[in-house]
């Protein structure tokens, strides 16, 4: 035998689709039609029915935007990996170069300058993206 729907439950319901005619998703006739539904329903299927087509949503957020904004995420951290990464296989090598400029000719003043702002370039364009980045806090995942 099916559980009985509760008023609760009913009103749960029914402030979902006030929220959804409130964002333009429902009509006032589609409002009222599911609202009927949801008052005339006996069991938990009928009234989750009223529900059917609609866009899922979690804690006053569609779903949907939930997995894009994960996937936006997700797309940035990588490309900021493969930046960082990038950024560190070209300062090992610039030091490098440096290194063996300084053993073959000498450290010079204009040859230090120029080093200096190929290395600081990328560096600052590097600290720019990491700065843009925004961590979880601790604090929210407790």
């Amino acid at each position: 035998m099916a559980a009985m729907v509760g008023d609760r439950d009913r009103e749960r319901i029914l402030s979902a689709l006030r929220e959804h005619y409130a964002r333009g998703v429902l009509t006032l006739e589609e409002f009222s039609a599911r609202s009927d539904l949801v008052f005339a329903s006996r069991s938990y299927r009928e009234l989750r029915g009223a529900l059917s087509g609609l866009p899922v949503r979690f804690g006053g957020v569609d779903l949907v935007e939930i997995g894009d904004a994960a996937a936006r995420a997700a797309v940035r951290g990588a490309v900021l990996f493969a930046v960082t990464c990038a950024y560190v296989v070209f300062s090992v090598t610039l030091a490098l170069v440096l290194v063996l400029t300084l053993i073959l000719h000498g450290a010079t003043t204009p040859v230090l300058l120029v080093f200096l702002v190929v290395w600081a370039i990328p560096s600052y364009l590097v600290s720019r993206m990491w700065r843009r980045v925004h961590l979880p806090s601790l604090r929210r995942l407790v």
